[in-house]
């Protein structure tokens, strides 16, 4: 809190540079308070499974599961193979 505080004054007095000789604080009956933050929480149902997720108001971070499609993973990865193929047959052509 001390480097807050002196932060605080130096804003406080403002200018490019300033001469603080002392800053006495004194703090009593320091508490503290929950923070709630914004999380939304869902669950979906796809092809009789259900799916759970969560989303961070603050970050927008999501953690959860999802469903995976098996015929877009193949098609991917045979994409992938045929360029690999193509891109081995003409670096073999040079």
């Amino acid at each position: 809190m001390d480097r807050v505080i002196e932060r605080d004054v130096r804003f406080d007095i403002g200018g490019d540079r300033q001469r603080i000789s002392n800053i006495d604080t004194n703090l009593s009956d320091v508490t503290f308070k929950h923070v709630l933050l914004p999380v939304w929480m869902a669950a979906y149902k796809y092809r009789g499974k259900t799916y759970r997720f969560v989303v961070n108001g603050q970050s927008g971070r999501v953690q959860g599961e999802r469903p995976y499609s098996a015929w877009k993973i193949a098609a991917a990865v045979s994409l992938g193979l045929v360029l690999l193929a193509v891109a081995a047959y003409f670096g073999s052509q040079t």
